[in-house]
Parts: structure tokens; sequence; C-alpha cells
């Protein structure tokens, strides 16, 4: 979606440049040869049908501009009729529309700017906000291809996070660090909490065989180091911002969910909130709730959102889920401050239910208790 405005707005610029170039030269001739433009326009009954057509298409792109700039909030619509006048309308309506497509892509991304880098063959997006000081709020989100534009995503559809920080979010806009995986085969290895996985190889013997086919050991501690000791330090150096577990969260969906409590819990001087959607605890099942809510720190300042469905494979989470959030109740995590439980009736496991409650969840944890009084 995003190299679609890119793409239109290079060949508007284009456009706008040949009908410069075009005008200029062709009216230098004009002018050298001391030609008549009234009689030119005028001259005959042809002249007129053309004349009047352009005159009539003229009107229309001037309604046409008028409207746009008023909807999109571009300023100064009057500068592209004052150039029509000493140049051409082919160099100034494309021109126009060279700056709506810029338009219409700062608004996707909600005033904010898309960056692009390599680790260790990930490729992470990081999504800039319009401002940025030293205590600006980060979130790291797996699944990164998933996350911002339907061209890269698996389904087809995207969690719409900017959308939802730029309508719902309220005060300052976090920066967003989307990781992708290393390829959709090795998602489930690379995102499953490797300790436990290591411990119990027959968690595997669950999964279906499609998920089996480039092995079945785990490399989510890999996964953990590279967001805390590679991509984190970069990204606080790069955009000067001091590290705050307080203000740094870790954010995913389904196995995403399980690696996001890993991260939190093996690294919680790095993570100091995990924010999971569709939590799959059906990968060891009440295995994996007890040891993995038994690594999570209790030091009464970590925060976890963890939610589920009740359609497709959310409709069977929902007792696991209460008995992670019973362990995380016992172990001090309070609700509202400390913990989300929700159970989402009639949603389902996908990224357009996913999208319904990023908002919401970033709201949560960007209203950490005490922060606003930093």
């Amino acid at each position: 979606m995003f190299r679609k405005h890119s793409v239109r707005a290079a060949l508007y610029l284009a456009t706008s440049a040949i009908g410069l170039i075009t005008a200029w030269t062709l009216n230098a001739f004009a002018v050298f040869e001391e030609a008549d433009y009234l009689a030119a326009w005028f001259g005959s009954v042809v002249d007129w049908v053309l004349s009047v057509d352009l005159l009539v298409v003229g009107v229309a792109v001037a309604i046409f501009m008028i409207s746009e700039a008023r909807r999109l909030g571009m300023k100064r619509v009057w500068l592209y009729f004052l150039l029509s006048g000493i140049t051409a309308i082919a160099f100034t309506f494309p021109l126009f529309m060279f700056f709506r497509e810029r338009k219409l892509l700062s608004i996707r991304l909600g005033d904010g700017r898309l960056q692009k880098f390599e680790f260790d063959n990930h490729r992470v997006d990081v999504w800039v906000p319009k401002t940025l000081n030293p205590k600006t709020p980060i979130v790291f989100m797996h699944d990164g291809r998933n996350l911002l534009d339907e061209l890269d995503s698996f389904t087809g559809k995207t969690w719409e996070v900017i959308p939802a920080i730029r309508d719902e979010v309220r005060g300052e806009k976090p920066l967003v660090v989307g990781v992708w995986g290393l390829s959709d085969e090795t998602r489930i290895r690379e995102l499953s909490p490797q300790e436990i996985l290591d411990r119990h190889p027959e968690f595997w013997d669950s999964l279906p065989d499609e998920y089996k086919t480039t092995g079945t050991d785990s490399f989510g501690d890999a996964y953990v180091s590279l967001l805390a000791d590679a991509v984190l330090p970069f990204v606080l150096d790069r955009y000067e911002i001091e590290h705050d577990p307080d203000r740094t969260a870790v954010m995913g969906a389904s196995m995403g969910g399980l690696i996001s409590l890993y991260a939190m819990s093996k690294r919680p001087e790095i993570f100091g909130a995990a924010i999971c959607f569709s939590t799959h605890w059906l990968l060891g099942r009440s295995s994996m709730v007890n040891e993995l809510t038994g690594m999570l720190p209790t030091d009464g300042r970590h925060r976890i959102w963890t939610d589920s469905g009740t359609k497709e494979l959310d409709e069977h989470y929902p007792p696991l889920h209460l008995m992670a959030a019973e362990v995380m109740r016992s172990k001090g995590y309070t609700e509202p401050d400390l913990l989300v439980a929700n159970i989402y009736p009639y949603t389902g496991h996908h990224e357009s239910y996913w999208s319904r409650r990023v908002a919401d969840a970033l709201n949560w944890w960007l209203r950490a208790p005490g922060r606003d009084q930093e």
C-alpha cells in the first residue's frame, strides 16, 4: 500500500516535468513565430469544440483540486492556478497529484515515517512518530510482515497499527519496531519459549506435520537476544531514546503471545510489559501454562495483557487462558494496572480481529501507573 503511493507520486512528478518542458518549448516556438493564440483557440468550429472541451475539463479539474485540497488539508492550492496561468495545466495538475499522493502517504503513515533495516536475516520495520524525545515509548512487535502493509501480509490483512496509533492512541505516540521472522516455515520454532521446549520436546508432537518440515528444535533464545541485544541498542542510539523497561513493551499474537511472555521473563531488565493476543497455550497446554507463568518476574512493576477469542482456533483457548490468568494474579499481577486478561466473544484467530484491540492494548500500556508524573 505504501509503495503504491510512492510509485504513483513518481509517475505524476515525471508527467508534470514533461508537461512543463513541452509547455515552455511549444510556447517558445509560438512566441517566436508570433502566433495568434486567440485565433488558434477560436478560429473555426473545430477550434471551438476543442477549446470548450478543454475549458470544461479545466473547470472540472479546478473543482477536484479545491475539494481534494480541503478534504486532505493541503494548503495554498491557489498557487497551482497561478502557475497554470504562466506555465500550463499539463504541468500544474500532475504536480498537484504528486503532492496529493505525498499527503495521502503521510496520512497513512500517521504523520510519521517508516524505515527499514536488516538484522541477522530479519527485516525490521520501524515506524517513527512525528515527534521524538528521550522518553518516547518503544513497542516491539513480532510477525512484522503482517503489521503495517496489506501487500506484505500473509493473509492480506494487517493489524492496522498505524491507523490505531493515528486515530485512537491518546497522548504520546510510541515508536513501533516490527520484526519479521526468518520465514513462515520456521515461525513456530523462532517464537517458541526455548527453555521450556528444550525440557519438553514432546510438545512438538501435538503440531501437524506441516509445521515441522524444518525441524523441531527451538531457537527462541536467539530471537529474544536479537530483540534485546541487537535491535534495541540500535534503535536507542539512532533515535536518541533513553531505555526504560517501563517504556519498553513486546507484543504479539498466538505464538507471538508466548514469545512475548518469554522475552519479558528472560529479559525483565529490558521489557517491562508483554502484550499478547490469542496467546497460544495449546502448545504444551497446562504444562506450558505452569512453566511459562512460573518464569514471570514478580517485582510488581512488570505488566501483562493476555487475551483470547472464542472462534476458530481461539475456541480452544479460554480454559487455558483462565488458568494462566489465575496464576498471574497469584503472582501479584493485579488488575487492571498490572494485568488485563480478557476474553473477546465472537472473535477468532486472525489479524482482522486483533486489529480491533490494538489501540485498547496500547492505550492500557501507555497509561502505566505513575507515567504521567515522570
